[in-house]
């Protein structure tokens, strides 16, 4: 596995969300980042917090120790600066909308605890770096923290959304996807041969991915060429690969690591 290049984070993003729904199929949050799927352009960058609990285990005599979690918390949180109804009713589950019959009025219900949904999110940070790539922080959550608005004669309002993750994303009990995109860092593939009384034309050890392969193979003075083995990505190619009446191995698009087995008698 190629190891991606260190970067240095820098620069805000966006944030999306939708509702989740228990058995849902959670979708890769390079795909989910949509417009439509937008909740709200955000002010003051995004931060992701994890803590965690240990319990230490040690013997009266201070011999042994033992160090365990047990327990483990999440947080995605994010300044809010495009609000309306329907914004506020994803941050408090006991928030209504509803909007007048003439089109003209939106009113937000907030409380009453009878009112509550028990909602959880979708909820993913889009980090854009056209540099070094992007990043995306995804969770399935809900606000635990309450909300608010205030109201300043000189500046844009802005609600610190708290969001708590909740142990959805998968059955492992994962809490937060932690995505990276990789740029321009080439991939190759091995090529191994194992050959007796054989000499080869190609001396590397490794194709770029994608990129074509010949090696001829010629057999020792006095020597004769018999069974030749190609393998790619572990999947025998021999047949189509290999061709014996020009002493041949051509593959015309490298995947997977390339194992050629050849010898003469």
């Amino acid at each position: 596995m190629n190891k991606a290049p260190e970067r240095i984070i820098l620069g805000s993003g966006y944030i999306h969300l939708a509702v989740f729904n228990k058995g849902m199929t959670i979708p890769d949050p390079q795909t989910f980042c949509t417009d439509e799927n937008r909740y709200s352009y955000i002010k003051n960058g995004a931060s992701l917090e994890y803590t965690n609990e240990v319990q230490n285990v040690q013997d009266d005599m201070g011999k042994v120790k033992k160090t365990v979690i047990t327990s483990e918390e999440v947080k995605l949180k994010a300044g809010l600066m495009t609000l309306i109804g329907d914004t506020i009713e994803k941050l408090c589950d006991t928030a209504r909308v509803s909007v007048s019959t003439d089109g003209k009025y939106r009113t937000t219900k907030i409380g009453g605890v009878a009112n509550r949904k028990g909602a959880k999110y979708v909820i993913c940070f889009h980090h854009v770096d056209p540099d070094d790539g992007d990043i995306w922080v995804m969770i399935v959550g809900q606000n635990q923290a309450g909300f608010t608005l205030q109201f300043a004669p000189s500046d844009a309002t802005v609600v610190d959304a708290e969001f708590t993750a909740l142990p959805n994303l998968d059955d492992e009990g994962t809490l937060v996807d932690y995505v990276e995109e990789i740029k321009d860092v080439a991939i190759t593939h091995s090529v191994t041969q194992t050959l007796s009384n054989v000499t080869s034309n190609f001396s590397g050890d490794s194709v770029d991915d994608e990129e074509p392969l010949e090696v001829v193979l010629t057999a020792d003075s006095g020597y004769t060429i018999g069974e030749v083995t190609v393998t790619m990505g572990g999947t025998d190619i021999s047949s189509t690969a290999w061709d014996s009446t020009v002493s041949k191995v051509t593959i015309a698009s490298v995947t997977g690591d390339v194992v050629i087995t050849a010898s003469a008698s």
